[in-house]
């Protein structure tokens, strides 16, 4: 599902950057692998990763079109050898800490962060606050993410209603406007772009999620779940 995150992540075979989503994947079931993956914060990856705009957004790329192959090929056998997920995690933190050269996009960070903290905030007054202007606050956030801050209010607010949405004794009126949402057929219209499906059949097999966190603390670029 959409979350407006950036990954670079291990399959168990093979090494790839899942981009910022606008719209649901299918994926298959491995219950024989476990998957490790780098999360960057918003507006992070770009640098480290050598993708950015339109680039990001949806995609899934094999990390020898970015690095290289033989990059590819040490990075591989070295997390083929690990002996744990966390060895694993180890091993990919090394190679992105060793690709930052700068520190992410500050208004894009704040952006994401303010989106996160508040409900229905309009763009025009986002720019204002942060001292730029719309339409450069549409183009960094764009070569961020590969799309523009209302996109990115959209999966922010969609994401927070499927936190709310496992406490079950609320019903979808009350959690659409606890999640930002101006009714319920704002909910209905917005699930089914990011998720495919109406918020009641989404509901019905969402399961509590792990929180992100950083692994260390003041960490402003890894993060990682559980």
């Amino acid at each position: 599902m959409p979350d407006a995150a950036v990954e670079l992540v291990w399959s168990g075979r093979g090494l790839f950057v899942r981009g910022a989503d606008t719209r649901p994947h299918a994926v298959g079931t491995f219950p024989d692998r476990t998957f490790v993956a780098i999360r960057f914060r918003p507006g992070a990856a770009g640098d480290v990763l050598g993708l950015h705009g339109r680039d990001v957004a949806d995609a899934r790329v094999g990390i020898s079109e970015l690095w290289g192959r033989p990059e590819m090929e040490r990075l591989e056998s070295l997390l083929a050898s690990a002996t744990s997920a966390r060895a694993a995690a180890d091993v990919l933190e090394d190679a992105v800490t060793a690709r930052v050269r700068q520190p992410p996009d500050a208004v894009v960070r704040a952006l994401a962060t303010t989106l996160e903290q508040e409900r229905q905030t309009r763009v025009g007054t986002l720019a204002k606050r942060m001292g730029v202007s719309e339409r450069q606050l549409l183009r960094r956030c764009v070569d961020a993410l590969g799309f523009g801050p209302k996109m990115l209010d959209r999966i922010i607010r969609f994401q927070r209603f499927r936190r709310l949405a496992s406490e079950r004794s609320r019903g979808l009126v009350e959690l659409a406007l606890l999640a930002g949402y101006f009714d319920q057929a704002h909910l209905a219209r917005d699930c089914l772009r990011l998720a495919g499906e109406t918020p009641t059949a989404h509901r019905a097999r969402l399961t509590p999620e792990r929180p992100i966190r950083p692994r260390r603390d003041g960490d402003d670029v890894i993060w990682s779940v559980g």
